[in-house]
């Protein structure tokens, strides 16, 4: 059977960007069938080619997982000649993104205002730090910044653990995710109008939609969220998510919402009786209470601490308790449902042979997504150039110029 057409086939971005939370959205537009420019400095090309490169490692896995797909051209945007083959490959695109701060972009003559002179229906996306407006608009960011700024690394960890950003670049990736929605919006928009469009996304922007009702808690209530291990709260549904290890320290968690399910649960666990006996029987009295909060999760913690993991995640899930081994990253990348799903791949790389990475978050009954590999600087200088009507002498004078 022919293999189907990807749905983002004939769709042309052109993009000025650096390290992860933008170029990873147009991985994604990538593995939908997009084609992606990708414009890098002459000679060195982004910064992000030389993160986690080590002799022993033929690749970089940060550049290789967010540049997969990627067609590289090298050109120096400061220069006059340099913005004038953009502008040529900006004519027909039907996206142009940028992520330098604010400013850069109009100083350099590609801003929104520049692009739409020669394409009137450009989608453009500019992504900074702390979003366009506000006192620190103008700073440079990063996924740690975003995390700090934004909430998200003070309600990690049990109260009274030091404070600190995670391992994993949760910042940069959810607005990854948030760029990747707003260009397929952009797309949207420009197919019902003809018309551009100009999106602005930040890193805070995009950890703020992250924190979701746990900032619209604090609004409500003008309250900070409590540190700790579990996640407990009262009202009509009382609600709990906590964490636990078994007799042989392997970690776990459980979630569960509403009195009935967590009966239900708890009996089926063989836990009732104990926690009525120590005051915790119903989940709703407990989420009311500090003191009882903490004779629930050390009683909790005892009880679980009597059989493995495999063995309560059986007996909890036999009764419907949402619960689930806590993976290591490892862990993860192996786990059944990971594999089965695709949500991790292997690829064929020229280089580096087969390689494992990060997969596809969406399944399609009538396509199916396709990885590329990131491309080497100014890999695709003579192709694109040549699209673009330069002969091989134009080309090569460029070169020799420094412009690509």
């Amino acid at each position: 059977m022919a293999e189907s057409r990807l749905p983002l086939e004939g769709v042309k971005c052109v993009c000025v960007i650096m390290f992860q939370q933008v170029p990873v959205a147009f991985t994604m537009l990538a593995d939908l069938g997009a084609e992606i420019i990708k414009i890098e400095r002459p000679g060195t090309g982004e910064r992000g080619r030389g993160i986690q490169k080590f002799p022993d490692l033929p690749l970089s896995p940060y550049f290789e997982t967010n540049n997969r797909g990627f067609k590289c051209i090298t050109l120096d945007i400061q220069t006059k000649k340099g913005q004038e083959i953009l502008y040529k490959l900006v004519k027909d695109a039907d996206i142009f993104a940028e992520n330098f701060r604010p400013g850069v972009a109009i100083r350099h003559n590609f801003a929104y205002e520049d692009l739409i002179k020669f394409n009137p229906g450009i989608i453009y996306l500019s992504s900074s730090s702390y979003g366009p407006d506000g006192p620190n608009s103008k700073l440079p960011g990063t996924d740690g910044v975003a995390q700090a700024a934004g909430g998200l690394a003070s309600v990690f960890g049990e109260e009274g653990s030091r404070i600190m950003t995670g391992q994993a670049a949760l910042a940069d990736e959810t607005g990854a995710l948030v760029n990747f929605g707003a260009l397929m919006l952009g797309l949207y928009h420009k197919k019902m109008t003809g018309d551009s469009l100009k999106i602005e996304t930040s890193l805070l922007g995009s950890q703020i939609r992250l924190m979701g009702f746990s900032m619209t808690r604090v609004l409500f209530t003008g309250q900070e969220l409590p540190r700790g291990r579990a996640r407990i709260a009262g009202g009509a549904a009382p609600a709990v998510t906590a964490s636990f290890v078994d007799k042989n320290g392997k970690p776990f968690v459980i979630q569960m919402v509403g009195e009935e399910l967590w009966q239900k649960g708890m009996k089926a666990a063989g836990f009732d009786k104990r926690l009525a006996e120590v005051g915790c029987g119903k989940l709703g009295e407990v989420a009311d209470s500090e003191e009882k909060t903490k004779i629930f999760l050390d009683t909790m913690g005892e009880l679980f601490a009597t059989n493995t993991r495999e063995e309560w995640l059986k007996i909890l899930r036999g009764v419907d308790i949402v619960s689930a081994p806590i993976n290591t990253v490892l862990e993860a990348s192996v786990d059944p449902d990971v594999i089965a799903n695709n949500y991790v791949i292997e690829v064929d790389h020229p280089k580096a042979g087969k390689i494992k990475e990060v997969g596809f978050p969406w399944k399609f009954d009538k396509f199916s997504p396709k990885a590329g590999i990131a491309p080497e600087l100014g890999e695709h200088n003579n192709e694109v150039l040549a699209k673009l009507g330069f002969s091989e002498t134009e080309i090569a004078e460029l070169k020799e110029q420094k412009i690509i």
